[in-house]
């Protein structure tokens, strides 16, 4: 019986995803999903990409278990947040999103970034309608982040390695950490970003832009 019933709330939750993507996409909206454990730096990035990506107009939902203090730190970046307080909830979920959605003016909105709650097992079930779906991992964690977590690595499209400042303080293995990624997901695209230095961030930006290119020229 469980197993029927987590079937039936993952489709349930699929068939809301699609809904969800078919709507962005009908107005030239990029939706990326940042999934990522508490503390990895996911705040951080997003408030990096909005102060330095220029021409795109972009709107943030946030998801957390409780308070806005991202939400927060994200319209003080210049960005419109959505706040989501899952209360309890470990992930969000597609009809939570669409919820949201349905509150911004998706006719202005170039880009959407959705910060999923921090973790990196049950966000992982859950898609959400965005195009795009990125794993966070940073320094501090451990290189072995991959072999610990493989199901966030297999189903995402993107990999950002953050905190690359913390080097020279960790015993972190980078080459490690990419072949890890690399068995585990060879076509995700792939970032290395600090955000106390601002490395990686431009190139971010400018891979942003152009995916909204391509979906805008489509």
């Amino acid at each position: 019986m469980q197993v029927e019933l987590m079937t039936d709330v993952l489709g349930d939750n699929d068939a809301a995803a699609q809904e969800n993507q078919q709507l962005l996409a009908d107005h030239n909206v990029l939706a990326v999903d940042l999934m990522g454990s508490p503390g990895c730096g996911k705040t951080s990035i997003l408030e990096k990409v909005i102060q330095q990506l220029k021409g795109l107009t972009v709107r943030v939902i946030e998801g957390d278990v409780a308070t806005a203090n991202d939400a927060e730190r994200i319209e003080a970046a210049g960005a419109e947040a959505f706040q989501i307080n899952t209360g309890g909830m470990c992930h969000l979920n597609a009809p939570m999103v669409r919820r949201a959605i349905d509150k911004m003016d998706l006719a202005s909105t170039d880009l959407l970034l959705i910060e999923n709650v921090g973790n990196l097992v049950c966000p992982a079930a859950f898609k959400l309608g965005a195009q795009f779906r990125f794993v966070v991992c940073s320094i501090p964690e451990g290189d072995d982040k991959p072999e610990k977590y493989p199901v966030a690595f297999r189903t995402c499209q993107g990999i950002i390695l953050n905190k690359l400042d913390l080097i020279p303080h960790s015993p972190f293995d980078t080459e490690k950490f990419w072949n890890l990624c690399q068995q585990l997901q060879p076509e995700a695209v792939q970032f290395a970003t600090s955000c106390t230095t601002g490395e990686g961030i431009t190139e971010l930006c400018q891979w942003l832009t152009e995916q909204h290119s391509q979906l805008t020229s489509a």
